[in-house]
C-alpha cells in the first residue's frame, strides 16, 4: 500500500513538473509574436559618422509622391503619412547591381520611372524601393550602398499588414545583401521604433474605419 502511494506521489510531481513546463514554453512563446528578426546594426553614432561624407549625396526622404501619375515631389504633402525604412551596406561596399535587379525581379517587383514598385496579390501598390543615393533611381549602371524602402500608409489597404510586409522584405534584402536594417532618419531600426510605426498603422486603419463609418 505504502509503494502504491509513493508511485502516486512520483507520478503526481511529475505531472505538476510538466504543466509548468508547459505554461514557461507557451509565455516565451507568447512574447515572440514578432517574426521579423532584425541584424545587428552599426552604432548610431558610427553610422551617422560615416554618412557624413555623403550627405550632398543623400536623396531626401521627406516627402515621396505616391499619386498614381508619377511627378517629381517638390514639397510635403500633408496627406502621405511615409514609413520609411533605409538598407545600408555593412562596410559601405557598393550592392551588386545585377544581383539587386535579380533580387527584385524574384520578389515580383516592377521598375517604373527608376523605382521598384510591389504589389499585393490584387495588384496593389504595397511599397516602393528606390536608390537611397543621388539621383535616387535605379539604372542597369547604377552605384549604391544604400537603399530607401517607403509607403504612404494612409494610401494602402492594410497599413499594418503592409509595413511587416516592408520588414519581411527588409530583412530578406539584408540577408542577401549584408546590409543594416534602419529607420528613416538612417538610425539603427529598434523595436520601440517598429512599435511605434505599428501603432502608427493601427491608428491609421482605425481612423479609415470610423470614417467610412460615418460616411454610411
Amino acid at each position: 500500500m505504502q509503494n502504491n502511494i509513493e508511485i502516486y506521489l512520483i507520478g503526481l510531481s511529475v505531472l505538476i513538473i510538466l504543466i509548468t513546463i508547459f505554461f514557461i514554453i507557451k509565455k516565451i512563446s507568447s512574447n515572440g509574436d514578432l517574426k521579423v528578426k532584425i541584424e545587428p546594426v552599426l552604432d548610431d553614432i558610427e553610422l551617422n559618422e560615416d554618412f557624413d561624407d555623403v550627405n550632398m549625396e543623400l536623396k531626401s526622404q521627406s516627402s515621396f509622391d505616391f499619386d498614381q501619375n508619377y511627378t517629381k515631389p517638390n514639397s510635403e504633402d500633408d496627406d502621405q503619412e511615409l514609413a520609411i525604412l533605409n538598407l545600408i551596406s555593412v562596410d559601405k561596399s557598393h550592392f551588386d547591381i545585377d544581383q539587386l535587379f535579380g533580387f527584385m525581379s524574384n520578389c515580383n517587383a516592377n521598375l517604373k520611372h527608376g523605382f521598384f514598385v510591389l504589389k499585393d496579390f490584387k495588384g496593389k501598390e504595397l511599397f516602393r524601393v528606390a536608390n537611397a543615393l543621388s539621383p535616387g533611381t535605379f539604372e542597369e549602371n547604377s552605384i549604391t550602398f544604400a537603399v530607401v524602402i517607403a509607403t504612404n500608409l494612409k494610401n494602402v489597404e492594410d497599413p499594418l499588414q503592409t509595413f511587416r510586409e516592408m520588414l519581411n522584405f527588409a530583412y530578406s534584402f539584408s540577408e542577401k545583401f549584408h546590409a543594416n536594417i534602419c529607420d528613416g532618419e538612417r538610425a539603427p531600426i529598434t523595436k520601440q521604433m517598429i512599435s511605434h510605426i505599428e501603432s502608427k498603422a493601427q491608428e491609421i486603419t482605425r481612423l479609415k474605419q470610423l470614417s467610412s463609418f460615418k460616411q454610411e
